[in-house]
């Protein structure tokens, strides 16, 4: 029993390293873990917690629900997911570190030459630390979160996940867009603050514009008593009159203030309503022209 204890103890002394780099990798991966759950778990929280107070069960609900802090909920999301990247970065530094240590390197001479590396490399690769940079700056001034639906460059998509290089879009056909922080230089929020549906009907010039005023009007108040959308709209409804006229066509512009990010909804509404109604009392709508330059009004 002796000779295998000691058999036992001579095998671990000879391969005491590697046994204390498996460690410090299994120490990394359980840390890692520990703490994304305990994230989690927090963002989770935090977000059935909203939704409780406020009697609603999904996501969509909280965003077009009355008197919600919506947002405070996506930037808890998107804080969560910036959090579980540094968590990883961080024990995966610390964990290299220890094991060159283990392994006979001089850290104090890696440390040391540290500053000379971070000078080269934000000499040598100025985009990555602009990406990073910008990445930062845009989720601390809450440009941006998890759930909100953007406008950069060309791409329109909801915001699926914000990291510390890339923020990922998905497009309304299914496309995911993968976009660097550093490029983003305009960005447009849907959904902040409020939205606006905005309508355009276009009638032949001749038509009584009263009246198409006042259908107008009326479909938008019926679409307040519509229970699915009355939570959805904070403003009345308002016609801002002639917008514009070309040829024997006028166009006037229904609008309704809503909810952020509501204001599609709205106006897929609005638009099967008007034609109803418009319809009903005989009102033709004018058909589509090619768009052609000048002579607008």
């Amino acid at each position: 029993m002796a000779e295998v204890w000691a058999a036992i103890s001579a095998f671990f002394a000879e391969y005491q390293v590697l046994f204390r780099i498996l460690v410090i990798l299994v120490a990394a991966v359980l840390l890692n873990w520990i703490l994304r759950v305990i994230l989690d778990r927090s963002v989770k929280r935090f977000v059935q917690g909203v939704k409780r107070a406020q009697a609603v069960d999904s996501t969509q609900e909280l965003t077009a629900g009355p008197h919600l802090n919506a947002r405070a909920v996506q930037r808890t999301r998107t804080l969560g997911t910036v959090g579980r990247h540094i968590i990883s970065w961080t024990i995966v530094v610390i964990a290299l570190i220890l094991i060159l240590g283990e392994l006979g390197v001089n850290l104090t001479a890696i440390l040391a030459s540290a500053g000379i590396l971070a000078a080269g490399l934000a000499f040598g690769a100025q985009n990555i630390v602009k990406d990073i940079l910008n990445g930062i700056f845009m989720v601390f001034e809450d440009q941006l979160g998890v759930g909100d639906l953007i406008t950069v460059g060309q791409v329109t998509g909801t915001v699926e996940d914000v990291g510390i290089r890339i923020t990922k879009v998905r497009a309304a056909d299914g496309t995911l867009w993968f976009v660097r922080n550093g490029e983003i230089l305009t960005l447009g929020n849907a959904s902040q603050g409020w939205g606006r549906a905005i309508i355009d009907i276009t009638v032949p010039a001749n038509s009584d514009l009263a009246l198409v005023e006042r259908t107008a009007l009326e479909c938008g108040e019926e679409l307040l008593r519509l229970p699915e959308y009355a939570s959805r709209v904070t403003g009345q409804p308002e016609v801002l009159g002639l917008e514009s006229v070309f040829g024997d066509r006028a166009t006037l512009r229904l609008t309704v203030r809503t909810r952020p990010q509501a204001q599609y909804a709205v106006q897929r509404e609005l638009r099967a309503l008007i034609k109803k109604h418009f319809e009903e009392r005989g009102i033709e709508l004018a058909a589509e022209l090619p768009k052609q330059p000048g002579g607008s009004l």
